[in-house]
């Protein structure tokens, strides 16, 4: 009876465990044939065009952002209902570097600016194939950080921080170096807008980015 009880007991736990075996490959075919999922990480270099800065009060004469570099993060979700040409990806990335300015009085002042962009993408690409261009737009919210801050009628220095809206228009181009692996490139435009005490901007950068994903 002991040895009828043993023959039994591993024979449902063989069983039990080839029945989750079964699950769980059938829940991946499943994924697989819903959806192509992606997550991905990528450099970036950004290139501000700053308009409408006021200093003090008075329109800003002069200046220049630069140094803007960093990265990000990305998930990506093509269903299968839109024969996986269109999708949505959940992104966040930011640069950190460099903004002086000047106004017409010859007041002048300098920070360290950090971006950071939490943003919702609507994505348009070739669904197939080794090389896939893509296009998109995204909206969301975006953080800017002054930090080390020296600009006239402010007296904090330190960390100051504001939210904004913004939106971007995405272009790029997938490659495939293996079947889970690929490359990436993309161009960037967004547009947000900063309003800290003292201080305040138009912000459209354009932003150079590459990076690495995994597709499951």
């Amino acid at each position: 009876m002991p040895a009828l009880f043993r023959v039994i007991l591993a024979g449902g736990v063989i069983g039990g465990l080839s029945l989750l075996g079964g699950v769980v490959e059938l829940s991946r075919v499943w994924a697989a044939e819903s959806a192509d999922v992606y997550v991905s990480v990528f450099l970036a270099g950004g290139f501000p065009d700053i308009h409408g800065m006021t200093l003090a009060g008075q329109n800003v004469s002069v200046v220049n952002a630069r140094n803007q570099v960093g990265g990000g993060a990305r998930v990506g979700l093509f269903p299968q209902f839109t024969e996986r040409i269109v999708g949505i990806e959940l992104e966040y990335f930011g640069t950190t570097g460099k903004l002086s300015a000047s106004n017409s009085s010859g007041a002048e002042g300098g920070a360290h600016l950090t971006v950071l962009n939490s943003m919702v993408n609507l994505i348009v690409r070739r669904p197939t194939g080794a090389v896939r261009p893509y296009g998109g737009v995204g909206i969301g919210y975006s953080g800017g950080v002054l930090h080390r801050a020296d600009f006239p009628g402010r007296a904090n220095r330190d960390i100051d921080s504001t939210p904004g809206f913004a939106y971007q228009f995405l272009a790029g181009v997938q490659w495939d170096v293996s079947a889970r692996t690929f490359l990436f490139v993309e161009y960037k435009h967004l547009v947000t807008g900063f309003h800290w005490k003292g201080v305040a901007l138009d912000y459209q950068t354009n932003y150079a980015v590459g990076g690495i994903g995994w597709s499951f």
